[in-house]
């Protein structure tokens, strides 16, 4: 979904907008709380959809090496 970059950049665009906003006391309007809070939600959303595309792919590459004959010497 996102890269690492991507990530990195979005994390550091939501805590500095926390931080910001609320310095300015403006975090309880939804105008300002709403995009942040989907902010973190995306950030939590690629770490859990990142995490389990590779045991996906762990477990074809498994399958795989089972399926092979290995040669012995």
């Amino acid at each position: 979904m996102l890269t690492d970059n991507q990530s990195i950049l979005l994390c550091g665009i939501v805590i500095v907008s926390f931080v910001f906003f609320g310095m300015l006391d403006i975090l309880d309007t939804i105008f300002i709380i709403g995009p942040i809070i989907i902010g973190f939600l995306v950030i939590v959303i690629n770490l859990i959809v990142t995490k389990r595309i590779p045991e996906a792919e762990e477990l074809e590459q498994i399958k795989k090496a089972e399926e092979t004959p290995s040669e012995e010497i």
